[in-house]
């Protein structure tokens, strides 16, 4: 694993950059200053660009977010989301899965998450005792303990409702305070038995339809993101090389006070995602 201060030194390697959004782009708040340099020189040397996100948001959505928060849509090819693949697959409800699934939905997400079903067969229902499936996009809230979930995910289980979850994620650091994402509650709901349908990163053809969209070759493309469980996971198993941003989702690990790269930055890599094989690590997202 090379250490790298700035992306400046791969500029010339890759034809396509895979961005992660949060925790590489921005911490929950405005665009990083350091980051929005860091796009502004990709662009500008022509390199095809991709923010990949597994936000339960549809792309349009997240581009919206990300242009409110400082980042122009222009500096960027297109957005992709795990919201985008959920919604597709609910949109159609077809294939294996989907069979013996009626068509009423209990949607459990923020307020601020509205648009994975529009769009799809499913009509939203307010009770989980009349519902048919259980969409996930994480709480409404960022305060709730995973235990207040338990009643409503054993009503679930007891009724044999599957799980779709449009945000494999479990945690991000949400401006310095680590926050609940959807990943940890379909994990507490498979503990207890229920059936889980996962959407995005680390989860197959993620990286594989976003090289499609981008146009450029495996060996030419770089992801980059601060998630070890899914970015540099998904980068592997997609035969991609992967960047690590180490003072992401794991600062308090992987970066020294200091602001710089641990000593051992391996054994404390394999110490949280045995794994995981990032090509390359540098502490920020800096040109």
């Amino acid at each position: 694993m090379q250490r790298l201060t700035g992306l400046r030194t791969l500029v010339d390697a890759y034809d396509g950059f895979i961005l992660d959004a949060w925790g590489t782009l921005h911490e929950g708040g405005p665009i990083l200053p350091e980051a929005l340099e860091a796009v502004r020189h990709l662009h500008a040397a022509g390199k095809r660009l991709a923010v990949m996100s597994n936000t339960p948001q549809v792309g349009p959505v997240l581009a919206r977010r990300l242009e409110g928060q400082g980042l122009p849509a222009a500096l960027y090819d297109f957005p992709f989301t795990a919201g985008d693949l959920a919604h597709e697959d609910l949109r159609a409800a077809d294939g294996p899965w989907f069979a013996g699934i009626g068509r009423r939905a209990y949607h459990l997400a923020p307020a601020r998450f509205p648009d994975l079903l529009p769009g799809t067969p499913f009509t939203l229902v307010d009770r989980i005792e009349d519902a048919d499936l259980l969409v996930n996009g994480g709480p409404d809230g960022d305060d709730l303990p995973l235990s207040s979930f338990e009643p409503l995910f054993r009503t679930a289980v007891a009724r044999d409702i599957p799980m779709v979850c449009a945000n494999p994620d479990r945690a991000i650091v949400n401006q310095g305070v680590l926050t609940m994402c959807a990943g940890e509650l379909a994990a507490a709901y498979k503990a207890l038995g229920g059936r889980v349908r996962y959407y995005g990163k680390p989860f197959p053809g993620v990286f594989e339809r976003t090289l499609e969209r981008l146009g450029t070759t495996a060996a030419r493309t770089i992801v980059v993101g601060d998630g070890l469980m899914t970015d540099i996971a998904s980068a592997d198993s997609a035969g991609l090389d992967s960047l690590l941003i180490a003072g992401g989702l794991y600062a308090d690990t992987l970066v020294t006070d200091a602001g710089t790269l641990v000593d051992d930055l391996a054994a404390a890599i394999r110490a949280i995602s045995p794994d995981a094989r990032p090509r390359y690590a540098m502490a920020k997202f800096v040109w």
